[in-house]
């Protein structure tokens, strides 16, 4: 590259390369986690494995529903932070962060409810993915619920930074698309 294209060329910030990177290890981490269970799930004569309950569809559509309802409040906030509006980006960001805890919740009840009808991690390789893909998720989310609150409410009026924001939304948006394709194999 000369120096005449390297002038005209926009860097990423920093914040998105690291992010960029980031997202590109979980997607194989869970890509490695949904192609074990998606042979698992094809390999068995019968769906869900004789002895194994059935996951609850119906919550978790319902909780879908939430986490993709976070990523149209987040989507707000990102306007409302490049009008110069913070207060309402900063809002927007503590609906997102409530949603995404309201999601987690949820499927923690739901853990609870597997683990009474003893699907647990050590109950065979259906309990084992399905743990492992669900609660990789929810530490994930919740992850992201942290950094999306530190944005929250991180005292100034003013919007937060858009590079630090933008990689936050990179990463929220990489799991709500992550969780569509985990609900599509665990549980239709």
């Amino acid at each position: 590259m000369t120096s005449a294209t390297a002038a005209g060329a926009r860097a990423l910030p920093p914040a998105w390369v690291g992010m960029l990177f980031f997202v590109a290890a979980e997607t194989m981490l869970f890509g490695g986690l949904l192609f074990a269970f998606v042979l698992f799930r094809l390999w068995s004569p019968v769906w869900p494995p004789l002895g194994e309950p059935r996951l609850p569809l119906g919550v978790t559509a319902v909780n879908t529903l939430v986490l993709l309802a976070s990523a149209v409040t987040l989507g707000r906030a990102r306007r409302h932070a490049r009008a110069g509006a913070g207060p309402r980006a900063r809002r927007a960001l503590a609906l997102t962060a409530a949603l995404g805890w309201t999601f987690v919740a949820v499927q923690g009840s739901e853990w609870v409810g597997l683990a009474q009808w003893g699907v647990t991690a050590a109950s065979g390789p259906y309990g084992g993915l399905v743990f492992a893909l669900i609660g990789a998720h929810g530490v994930h989310v919740l992850g992201a619920v942290v950094w999306l609150l530190v944005d929250a409410v991180g005292g100034a009026a003013a919007a937060p930074p858009p590079a630090r924001l933008g990689a936050g939304a990179l990463y929220w948006y990489f799991v709500c698309a992550l969780w569509l394709a985990i609900f599509a194999a665990v549980y239709l």
